[in-house]
């Protein structure tokens, strides 16, 4: 292998990363988002 194509692998694997941690954020708030509603009714059943 030679550098050239090294250094491409390494940046394609970073953008993969990268990429798939910002989709993943996203879901991760979407999901809290859409589910509020009965996290907070949870919540107030369990301290009250």
């Amino acid at each position: 292998m030679s550098a050239a194509t090294m250094i491409v692998n390494s940046v394609k694997a970073s953008y993969t990363v990268a990429v798939m941690a910002v989709l993943g954020l996203f879901a991760f708030v979407s999901a809290v988002l859409i589910a509020w509603p009965a996290l907070a009714y949870l919540g107030a059943k369990l301290f009250n």
